[in-house]
């Protein structure tokens, strides 16, 4: 029995090593040229939508993408609840290198995202390069708190917005 942060270890390279050919080489190149992993995996996210699918808000709507990405990818990796089933799947007797855990995250994930596993399985590789590089449980504490903070924000203006009666224009 193993647990999920001594499977999250390893270099760029060994994560990014199954990933197809055009996909390592357009990350890799991202990476050459100073992008943060976070950033990389943004902009991999980001170069698939399309400029005129979403008329109304479409900058905002590529960031909202990608931070339910990482919301998702914390939920499977830290939270365990939502992820329970195939968290002790992996945990239990994973075998099957650093390609077949991309891949069990990203088909769990992906129905919650309604998107393909193919399209988010480079931003999960890169994402993971990361945590390996800070480790699982600082990358899981860093995340809570910022969706603490994101939650508590959004409380306010909530709250804000309640007490002072304003309402959407009619």
């Amino acid at each position: 029995m193993t647990d999920l942060s001594t499977l999250i270890s390893g270099d760029q390279d060994f994560w990014l090593a199954e990933l197809p050919n055009y996909q390592r080489h357009s990350i890799s190149e991202m990476l050459r040229s100073g992008k943060t992993y976070e950033q990389v995996a943004a902009s991999w996210l980001n170069s698939s939508i399309a400029d005129g699918t979403a008329p109304f808000g479409t900058s905002a709507t590529r960031g909202l993408f990608f931070e339910k990405v990482v919301d998702e990818l914390h939920d499977f990796l830290c939270v365990g609840i939502s992820y329970e089933n195939e968290r002790s799947q992996i945990i239990s007797g994973f075998k099957t290198g650093q390609a077949g855990l991309v891949a069990t995250i990203t088909a769990a994930i992906s129905p919650h995202l309604d998107s393909a596993p193919s399209f988010l399985a480079p931003a999960v590789a890169v994402l993971l390069c990361a945590i390996s590089k800070i480790g699982l449980g600082a990358w899981c504490r860093v995340q809570t708190e910022r969706r603490a903070q994101e939650t508590n924000q959004q409380l306010t203006v909530t709250d804000e917005t309640s007490s002072t009666g304003d309402q959407s224009p009619q």
